[in-house]
């Protein structure tokens, strides 16, 4: 789920605090209903910060099909050098 801030045509507008907090615009509470101590990981996409839930493992308890087949380890560990190669490159396409 990819939450954005933008609502009805409405741009809603919050301020971050010096201890790095910000609050949750109510519009948007009411249609992603968060709990306090619920989880979200951060990620940057096309310029913009995107907050995304973290599932627990509960909610993701059948998700998976029996007998489904996962990927080899080295198909991992080339998934791991392209993924690795790809971060140098961005860290250091400016330097």
């Amino acid at each position: 789920m990819v939450w954005y801030y933008l609502i009805d045509m409405a741009i809603l507008t919050t301020t971050v605090t010096a201890k790095r907090q910000v609050t949750i615009p109510k519009e948007l509470d009411r249609d992603y209903p968060l709990k306090p101590g619920m989880r979200l990981t951060w990620t940057v996409e096309n310029n913009a910060l995107v907050a995304r839930r973290v599932r627990g493992i509960a909610e993701l308890a059948g998700c998976l099909k029996p007998g489904a087949a996962g990927a080899s380890i080295a198909d991992e560990k080339q998934a791991v050098e392209q993924a690795r190669i790809q971060h140098y490159a961005r860290k250091y396409r400016n330097a």
